[in-house]
Parts: structure tokens; sequence; C-alpha cells
């Protein structure tokens, strides 16, 4: 007889816990302020249009709290506008910021766009479709 048959044979067992993970999943994610923001992109040499409203109680939760932190780290937080008078084909956007706390509305075009905000609005620039003003 061979002898691994004689050995009796272990049960097989995952190393580790037995089941489940030891953190609930409401106690490892955050909570993610409700927020709308709009983009509308104008001008340029055909004058397109194009728009975007992101809304975070509608995106899945990486999404929404990316667009928190984008906003957050853009530094935006008062209304303002910029612009080159010399330059009028350039692309002009227009981003809106709609919290429970604020409302703030930034307009500049593509020469005048704030360091802290090249990628809040890339983000948004992923988004955008022909739209109207």
């Amino acid at each position: 007889m061979h002898a691994s048959a004689l050995k009796p044979k272990k049960p097989y067992k995952r190393p580790g816990r037995k089941s489940g993970s030891r953190f609930s999943r409401s106690a490892t994610t955050t909570k993610v302020l409700e927020m709308k923001v709009c983009l509308v992109q104008s001008g340029g040499f055909a004058g397109a249009v194009k728009r975007c409203e992101v809304d975070t109680s509608t995106l899945e939760q990486p999404e929404a709290e990316q667009l928190q932190r984008l906003v957050s780290d853009s530094g935006l937080n008062q209304s303002s506008s910029a612009f080159n008078d010399q330059a009028r084909d350039l692309n002009q956007y227009e981003i809106t910021i709609e919290d429970e706390a604020r409302e703030i509305c930034l307009t500049f075009d593509e020469h005048n766009v704030p360091a802290s905000a090249r990628q809040l609005l890339g983000f948004l620039k992923q988004r955008v479709k022909p739209g109207k003003l």
C-alpha cells in the first residue's frame, strides 16, 4: 500500500481569518459632501459651446471623493474672472461650484487658468458634451 494512503487527510484550510473583514464598510468610507460642479466651455476659433454638470450624489464613491478633493485642492473659494482682452479666439471657461455652504462662479480664458485649478478643469473637460449657453 502507498504511504500517503495511510495518513488521514487534513481538511483544506486557508490561512488567515475565517470569514470577512474585521473592518466594516461604513467605518472605512468617508462622507462625501453633496456638491454640483458645472463647466461651460465656449469660444475658440469655432465658437463651439460644450458643457457638463457633475453631481457627487450621482457619482460612484471613488469619483465623488476625487471631485471633492479636486475642488478642495483647487483653492477656489470665491467668485472671480480673468480674461486676456488681446486674445479673442481663446477658449473661455465658466466653473460653478455649488454645495451646502456656498455657490461660486469663476470665469477665465485658457491663458488665465489658475494653476491650482488645472486638475479640476481637466477632470471636468473629460466629461463635456456639446451644449448651449
